[in-house]
This record gives C-alpha cells, sequence and structure tokens, in this order.
C-alpha cells in the first residue's frame, strides 16, 4: 500500500487535534523510511521482479526488521514514546494515536501484500494479496484515503484562503503520486529504489506540514 497509509494519518487528528499532520503522516510510513533505508544498504533485501504483481514490481522476500509484526509493534511503542516526551500537550493521548498510527501501516500491508509480511522474524509470512488485483487494491486505497480525508476536514478549519485549497492540493498530489508509482518504470538498482523511496516519504511529510500552517483544529 501506498497513498492509502496516509488515510489513517488525515483521521488521526479526530483523535488527538493536537497532535501536527505531519507527524501523523510521517508515523504511519516510519517503518517504509526505515525499510527504504535498510533496503539501501543491504540490512534488508528486495527483488524487482517486473510483473511480479499486478500493482508493483517488488518482491520483497527479507524485511524482518521493518515489516515483521513484532518490529511493527516496536517501532510504533518507540515513536508512541517519543512523542509522548516530546509533546507539548496531550502527551498519552497524543502518543497513543502516533503509536497507533504506525501500527496502522502493517495492518494495511496486510490487506494488498502477498505473503511476505512476517509473523515473526523468520516465521511464517501473511498477506491478503490485494495487490494481484490492480483495481481493487486501488480502489482500497482511494477509499481509505478518501475516508481520511473526510475525517480532516471535518475536524479542523482553514485559517485563510489557502487553508481552503491547500488540502486539496495535498491530496491531488497524492493521487497523483500513487498513479506514477504503478505507471514510472522500476528502478534499475535497489539502492535507488531505496533512497527514493525514503525521500519521497519525507516529502510528502514537507508538503503535509502545510496543512499544519494552513489549517487549526476546530473546538471539540
Amino acid at each position: 500500500m501506498f497513498v492509502g497509509h496516509y488515510g489513517p494519518a488525515l483521521a488521526g487528528k479526530a483523535i488527538a487535534r493536537s497532535v501536527p499532520l505531519w507527524a501523523l503522516v510521517f508515523a504511519v510510513q516510519l517503518v517504509d523510511v526505515a525499510w527504504g533505508v535498510f533496503v539501501a544498504n543491504g540490512i534488508e533485501h528486495v527483488r524487482i521482479v517486473p510483473g511480479f504483481t499486478a500493482s508493483n514490481a517488488l518482491d520483497l522476500y527479507d524485511m524482518p526488521l521493518t515489516h515483521s509484526l513484532p518490529a511493527a509493534l516496536a517501532w510504533a511503542a518507540g515513536a508512541g514514546l517519543i512523542y509522548a516526551i516530546w509533546a507539548p500537550r496531550e502527551k498519552v493521548r497524543g502518543g497513543l494515536v502516533i503509536a497507533l498510527a504506525v501500527f496502522s501501516h502493517w495492518v494495511t500491508d496486510l490487506l494488498v501484500h502477498v505473503p511476505d509480511l512476517p509473523l515473526w522474524p523468520g516465521g511464517p509470512v501473511v498477506g491478503l494479496g490485494l495487490w494481484d488485483n490492480y483495481w481493487l487494491a486501488l480502489a482500497l486505497e482511494m477509499g481509505v484515503l478518501a475516508a481520511g480525508f473526510a475525517v480532516y476536514l471535518r475536524v479542523t478549519e482553514p485559517k485563510g484562503l489557502v487553508g481552503r485549497i491547500w488540502p486539496w492540493v495535498f491530496v491531488a498530489l497524492l493521487v497523483a503520486a500513487q498513479q506514477l508509482n504503478h505507471t514510472m518504470p522500476p528502478p534499475e538498482r535497489v539502492a535507488q529504489l531505496g533512497y527514493t523511496a525514503t525521500a519521497t516519504f519525507i516529502l510528502i511529510t514537507g508538503l503535509a506540514a502545510l496543512c499544519d500552517l494552513t489549517r487549526r483544529p476546530r473546538a471539540a
């Protein structure tokens, strides 16, 4: 899953409105940020196999430190704890929503991945395999993103004209990124894939920060 991950990030504002959207957006892709760095440096491994699934060319055969179930729980707990220490308010609630955002990545990946998510490092792998049906996987991604966006618009309000427009631009850019992710040829080198993925997730985090600058939480 790609842009579907951002649905839970957008919806997370309804649980803890003081948590910035950029933090939620980074949280839902935290394990993929790490995955990109690990893959680029040979810590985890992927094969680029054109046509491997109908949705992408990635054979994700070795990623125990980022996408196993215990690893996902550990990343979630660590991120939630760090946020709770750093946050100026809503420490417990904010830490919890960040932890849930991080763990949502594994849950949503479970829906689309072919079996490659280890239940524990070296253990059996799971995945419902919706990536083998491109249109069904795309409908799921867009549906989850749209649902989260609807919640975000309901619990925030614009500070001005830009705040009315920018969230729509942000989501349109996510949809465009989804299309590019499917139509662009796969990279030739694994290191290029890893670093490009990490840079993309960080760029999207920056774009989400513009939403924080142009919108504010509505009164509960």
